[in-house]
C-alpha cells in the first residue's frame, strides 16, 4: 500500500525504517521527519503524517509526534481556539 504518494513510499518501507530507527537508537523518539530522512526523501504536502503515525502505532512500534495535529489539538482541554477576525 502506498502511504505517501508524493514520494511513493509504501507501508512496508515506512515500518522497516521506523523499526531500524528504533533498533539504532531506542532512546530517540521516532517521528515522521526522521522516517523521511532515513528513507532519503523529504515530505512535500505532509498529508501522510497522520497515516504514518497510525501505521507505526498499529505495528506496535514506539512513535512520537512532537506536536499534535491541529484537528486533535482543538479537542484537547486547555487549548484555546483563536478567533479569526
Amino acid at each position: 500500500m502506498i502511504v505517501c504518494s508524493c514520494n511513493v513510499l509504501t507501508k512496508v518501507r515506512i515500518i522497516a525504517a521506523a523499526d531500524r530507527l528504533l533498533r539504532d537508537d531506542p532512546n530517540r523518539p521516532v517521528t515522521a521527519g526522521r522516517i523521511f530522512r532515513a528513507l532519503g526523501v523529504r515530505p512535500n504536502c505532509g498529508t501522510c503524517f497522520s497515516l504514518i503515525r497510525q501505521i507505526i502505532a498499529e505495528a506496535g512500534l514506539s512513535f512520537t509526534c512532537p506536536e499534535p495535529l491541529a484537528s486533535e489539538a482543538e479537542d484537547l482541554p486547555g487549548i484555546d481556539k483563536i478567533a479569526a477576525e
